[in-house]
C-alpha cells in the first residue's frame, strides 16, 4: 500500500514538472519566434553537453544507485545510503527527490558550508542544477526516489 502511495506522489510531481516545464517552453518559444532563427538557436542551452562526465551521478554514486529507468530524457533510480556512507561530488541537471526513508544527512551544496538535514519520509522536494556533496550522518539507512531531467534550457 505505501508502494503505491509513494508511487502516485512520485507521478504527481513529475506531471507538475512535465506541465511547468510545458508552460515554460511555450512561453519562450513565443519570444523566440520573434526572433531571425539563428539568434534563437544561439540562445538554446542544452545541458549535457555542459554536464561534467566526472561529475555524473550515476557514476560518482553508482554503489548508491538502482536505475529504475532511463527514457524520454529522464532518468529515475533510487539512491541508498547506510549510516556512514557518502557520496563524493556530483551534478545534478533539473531534479526531483522524493524520501523514501528518511534520516540525518550533511549536504554540501555549490561549495557553501556543509548543512545538516533531517530527511522525513514522504517529503520530496523539486530542484534546478546545482553541484552537491553527502555523507549520511545517522543511524538509519536513506532511500532517495531521484529523478533527473534533461531538458534543454533558453537563456
Amino acid at each position: 500500500m505505501k508502494s503505491k502511495i509513494y508511487f502516485a506522489q512520485y507521478l504527481i510531481v513529475i506531471l507538475s514538472l512535465l506541465v511547468i516545464g510545458c508552460k515554460q517552453n511555450t512561453e519562450k518559444e513565443t519570444d523566440i519566434g520573434s526572433e531571425a532563427p539563428s539568434q534563437a538557436m544561439e540562445e538554446i542551452v542544452d545541458p549535457l553537453e555542459t554536464l561534467d562526465s566526472e561529475l555524473d551521478p550515476m557514476e560518482v554514486g553508482k554503489e548508491f544507485t538502482k536505475v529504475l529507468s532511463d527514457t524520454l530524457n529522464v532518468q529515475l533510480y533510487e539512491f541508498t545510503m547506510k549510516p556512514g556512507d557518502s557520496v563524493g561530488l556530483h551534478q545534478h541537471l533539473d531534479h526531483t527527490v522524493y524520501v523514501l526513508e528518511g534520516g540525518k544527512i550533511m549536504v554540501y551544496i555549490n561549495g557553501v558550508e556543509p548543512v545538516e538535514m533531517e530527511l522525513q519520509s514522504g517529503v520530496g522536494f523539486v530542484a534546478g542544477p546545482l553541484t552537491d556533496a553527502a555523507k549520511n550522518t545517522g543511524e538509519t539507512t536513506i532511500r532517495l526516489l531521484i529523478s533527473e531531467i534533461h531538458r534543454p534550457r533558453v537563456n
